[in-house]
């Protein structure tokens, strides 16, 4: 009598000799480090399986993909600036600077 599958996992853990389920663990480690050691006091990252079922004439062909996608990096907030004369400018145009216009250009603080 033919052994019949009925468990997900079952069928997850024989597909290519058990590296489908290998590679999904190393994958949950390195997220969970990834998550762990993100700057972010919260963060998130997802693992994806997507199994691919296709009939092939009288048997089923079972392709895996593993995904993870790890936390994302935080962003820069935002920088305000106001248009003045079609360029940009970090002076409010309406208010004077008593000390006059400031140098814009990049110092080195070393």
């Amino acid at each position: 009598m033919a052994r019949t599958i009925r468990k997900f996992f079952e069928a997850v853990g024989l597909m290519h000799r058990g590296r489908v389920e290998e590679e999904a663990d190393s994958e949950l480690h390195r997220l969970i480090e990834a998550v762990e050691q993100h700057p972010d006091e919260t963060a998130s990252g997802t693992i994806t399986l997507t199994i691919k079922v296709q009939k092939v004439g009288d048997r089923i062909d079972c392709s895996p993909q593993i995904d993870m996608k790890p936390p994302k990096k935080k962003g820069f907030k935002a920088c305000t600036f106001w248009i003045v004369d079609g360029a940009l400018s970090v002076e409010h145009p309406s208010q004077q600077d008593m000390f006059g216009p400031r140098d814009t250009a990049r110092r080195d603080t070393a």
